[in-house]
């Protein structure tokens, strides 16, 4: 089968490439495959619609499509799945449409551009993130049958070694002795950062409690909160740090405590590291932390059950270290790139028949 992979994660067109030699991909400029693979790939370009309606980049991928006549176009953002719609119009013989969803909100029908993109009919399948977003899916009226989960892959790191640990931490002046309860996140009401914080307050007694917030914050209860005299410098605002899913692993807990959410990749990342989360049951989390297994699940919107979360862990340092190595084995059983492409490639064979 010839595949057509647009904006996909690096680490699974590599993975695609390593086993298959019929696959090109179309990639975000600064986003390109690791090219560990990559010289098996038929073609490798950057490709970057400035908006939905890009005329011209549905004009440039229909001269791809007419060249490498794939059996399956893939397209994984919502501005690269408006082009391949258009850009198919009208073709003979045209691929196989599999979108990629990570949003667990339902696509409203009130919104044109998604008549272009998740509520098509032209997109013969739907690949998504959690069963949750593939719930909001069908909440809007998408058929069951066009609704295929596959999650997502992560990079698989070694376990971070104390040194590495230490150093991360002085970096954003965290003693080195700490129970650290961290978060990763674009801050913004969704991601619930504020109930996190009013969490922390809760627990200041903890004495050896520091909390991390690592991320762009944009949620004006969030900076009232860091304000708060009460923290008395255990609370650390890290600001948009590059490449930070890879400081999870210096954590005790990771926290994300959304009030909505499809999936969050740091979450993976975090599992990843052995890092044990504490993740409320919005979306697709649920999923992948099985409750007491891989680590602990609370009610969103409900602080205070997050709190007794925190201080359960804190009091239980054996059941912590526990809940971590767990979430690992399930992020090395679920999330690697092989186990990701052969959901992806599960997707694609239903999308063609």
């Amino acid at each position: 089968m010839k595949r057509l992979l647009v904006h996909a994660p690096p680490l699974l067109v590599d993975e695609l490439a390593r086993r298959e030699g019929d696959v090109a991909a179309l990639h975000y400029p600064w986003f390109p495959p690791t090219h560990a693979t990559s010289g098996r790939l038929r073609a490798s370009e950057p490709f970057d619609p400035r908006i939905k309606l890009d005329f011209r980049a549905a004009a440039r991928l229909r001269r791809v499509i007419a060249m490498l006549k794939p059996d399956v176009v893939h397209a994984f953002s919502p501005k690269a799945l408006a082009a391949v719609v258009l850009a198919t119009f009208g073709l003979r013989q045209p691929p196989a449409i599999v979108s990629f969803r990570g949003i667990s909100t339902p696509p409203s029908r009130l919104d044109p551009a998604n008549h272009l993109t998740f509520l098509s009919p032209r997109v013969a399948l739907h690949a998504c993130e959690s069963d949750a977003v593939a719930g909001g899916l069908m909440a809007a009226g998408v058929g069951t049958g066009r609704c295929h989960t596959v999650y997502n892959c992560v990079h698989q790191p070694d376990p971070v070694t104390a040194g590495a640990r230490a150093e991360i931490r002085a970096r954003f002046g965290v003693p080195a002795d700490a129970f650290v309860v961290g978060t990763i996140a674009h801050v913004r009401p969704v991601k619930g950062t504020d109930l996190l914080l009013r969490a922390g307050l809760e627990c200041r007694d903890l004495a050896d409690a520091h909390w991390l917030v690592i991320g762009e914050v944009t949620d004006r209860r969030v900076e009232r909160l860091a304000g708060d005299g009460r923290w008395q410098g255990r609370l650390h605002m890290a600001g948009r740090v590059d490449g930070a899913g890879s400081l999870a692993g210096a954590f005790d807990v990771f926290a994300m405590p959304s009030r909505h959410e499809g999936l969050c990749r740091a979450l993976l990342e975090a599992m990843a590291a052995g890092t044990c989360p504490v993740v409320s049951d919005a979306g697709g989390m649920k999923e992948m932390v099985r409750h007491g297994r891989d680590g602990l699940v609370v009610p969103r919107e409900n602080v205070a059950a997050l709190a007794a979360a925190i201080r359960s862990l804190h009091a239980d340092r054996g059941r912590l270290a526990e809940l971590g190595a767990s979430a690992r084995r399930r992020m090395a059983d679920m999330c690697t790139p092989a186990a990701f492409a052969d959901r992806v490639l599960a997707a694609h064979a239903r999308a063609v028949a």
